[in-house]
Order: C-alpha cells, then sequence, then structure tokens
C-alpha cells in the first residue's frame, strides 16, 4: 500500500510547469527571445556585425525569420499547456469577417491614411491626390506587404495574446498592455537603416493608436486572425500612400512627429468609439472540442 504521508513528487518539467502557470509571460519572452536571437545575436556572431550594417539579402532573412517569433512563441507555449497547436481562430464566418474587415479597413483608412495627409501638408483635404488611389500600381503590395511581419506576427500578437489579456484584464487594458511589448519587440530594427523615420517614443505612440483598432476590429471579427493580417498589411503600405496623396503638396515643419501624435489620439479615439458601438464583446470560453479561449494569468 502506498505511503500516504510522502509528498507527492511533481513529474511534469519545469518549462511546462511555469507555461501553465504564467503562459503569458512565457509567450512574451519566447516572442523577444526568438526576435532578438535573430536580430541582435546571430549577426554579431556570424559577420561581427549589427543588423542592417550593410543591408542584403542575409539581414532580408534574419529579419523575416525574426518577426516569426510571436508566432513560434504561441505554439511553443500552446503546446506546453494543451498539447496541441490551436493558437488562434482562422475563421468565424463570413458576417464576422466581412464586418471585422469592413469597419477595420474604414478605421484605417481614416486614422492612418486620411488625417495624417490632411495634417502633414498646408493644402485642403480635396488638393490631396485623391485619384492616385484609383490605380493598383499606387500600393506597391509586394511579398513584404504581408510576409514583412502581418503573416508571421499577427497569429501570435492578436491571435494568441490579445484575447487571453482581454479575458483577464478587458480589452482596453489589453491593449495598453500589448501595444508597449509590441513596439518594444521592435526596438532592434531601429538599428536597420531606413526600417522607421520614428524616434523609438514616437513610435510607441504609433503603435498605441493602432493597436486600439486592431482591438477593435479584431473583436468585431470575433478574434479572426485574417483581419488582424489584412489590417496590419494595409497599416504596412499606408505611409507610401500618404507619400502618394502628398507629393508636391507644400509640407509642414516636424511631420513625423505630426504623423505619430495623429495615429495616436485618432487610433485611440476611433478605436475606443468601435469598442463602444460594438457594445457586446465576445467571451471566448472553452467548446466543446477544446478549440475555445480560457482566461489566463500573465
Amino acid at each position: 500500500m502506498a505511503d500516504s504521508t510522502h509528498p507527492v513528487v511533481e513529474s511534469r518539467p519545469v518549462l511546462v510547469r511555469f507555461a501553465q502557470k504564467r503562459p503569458l509571460t512565457l509567450f512574451f519572452l519566447l516572442a523577444y527571445l526568438w526576435a532578438w536571437t535573430c536580430f541582435l545575436v546571430v549577426p554579431r556572431l556570424i559577420r561581427r556585425m549589427t543588423l542592417g550594417a550593410d543591408f542584403d539579402t542575409y539581414d532580408l532573412i534574419l529579419i523575416l525569420t525574426g518577426a516569426c517569433g510571436p508566432t513560434v512563441a504561441a505554439l511553443i507555449t500552446r503546446w506546453l499547456t494543451d498539447r496541441d497547436l490551436k493558437i488562434c481562430r482562422v475563421w468565424t464566418g463570413w458576417r464576422s469577417l466581412a464586418t471585422g474587415l469592413a469597419c477595420g479597413l474604414g478605421a484605417f483608412f481614416v486614422v492612418t491614411l486620411l488625417a495624417p495627409s490632411a495634417a502633414l501638408v498646408k493644402a485642403p483635404v480635396y488638393a490631396l491626390h485623391w485619384p492616385a488611389l484609383l490605380h493598383w500600381s499606387t500600393y506597391g503590395i509586394n511579398y513584404s506587404t504581408f510576409l514583412g511581419g502581418p503573416v508571421q506576427e499577427e497569429p501570435g500578437w492578436r491571435g494568441f495574446a490579445l484575447p487571453r489579456l482581454q479575458e483577464r484584464y478587458g480589452p482596453v487594458w489589453a491593449t495598453l498592455i500589448l501595444a508597449p511589448l509590441w513596439a518594444g519587440w521592435h526596438l532592434p530594427l531601429f538599428q536597420v537603416e531606413g526600417w522607421s523615420s520614428a524616434s523609438p517614443w514616437q513610435y510607441l505612440l504609433i503603435v498605441v493608436g493602432i493597436s486600439f483598432l486592431l482591438t477593435a476590429a479584431t473583436n468585431i471579427a470575433k478574434f479572426n486572425v485574417v483581419v488582424a493580417i489584412v489590417l496590419h498589411a494595409f497599416f504596412n503600405t499606408s505611409s507610401g500612400l500618404i507619400g502618394v496623396l502628398t507629393n508636391g503638396l507644400p509640407p509642414r515643419s516636424q511631420v513625423t512627429l505630426i504623423y505619430a501624435f495623429a495615429v495616436f489620439v485618432g487610433g485611440v479615439v476611433v478605436g475606443l468609439a468601435l469598442l463602444r458601438l460594438h457594445r457586446r464583446i465576445p467571451t471566448m470560453q472553452p467548446s466543446a472540442d477544446g478549440d475555445g479561449i480560457v482566461a489566463d494569468r500573465v
């Protein structure tokens, strides 16, 4: 007969216990570890130089690989906690997909394109080169539009982390937690020439603004990750579209600062308005097949 006086020895590995106790903490640690290893450690070990010091195909491969960090982190965390790879929802129905895309694209158009374009030049809104948007070549869509971040990142950020943060803290606080972590994850890329004209603190303002838009749209779409990917891709093209709309018009001074504040204020205001109009935020509970979302601890 077993001796009941002896304590039960925990047989699960330490990493599994940590993942089950603090899944989101592990997720963010792994997301940073994967990406920063690609962005910082590997270039110094192999070529004795920083990423982007002599930008070529090697640097591009490292950036694209590092961008997979959030999704890789989500897959590892999910496997350790649940022994499956169901990290996000890719289908929630045509209605939620269409509504999320329509609301999200409309919000991104206003906040990341219309408002900044109007604010950056000394000209009325009607003077912007709107007909240029009717030409497909204006959008400059290529592999980087989606593979430059949206496809690799969003299954982790908005597919895995956001619904779990929101389950515990609600959509507003979840966004305020996720946005700085998302922005900070990009810090090593500031050493790549031309990657961003914004300073780190300006970039944080931009990321907070678009994070509120992404939170609102993904809630409307019932956390369909396709919506987050498309909207992230739209944002990646928006700076180029602003250049087309404002080409030849007299610019204001400190355009990057104006752009950052325009996106920050517009994103927060429009995002909160959409969340309020949505009213009934989806509460994602475990489903019969175990594919639901449960409350996690950070």
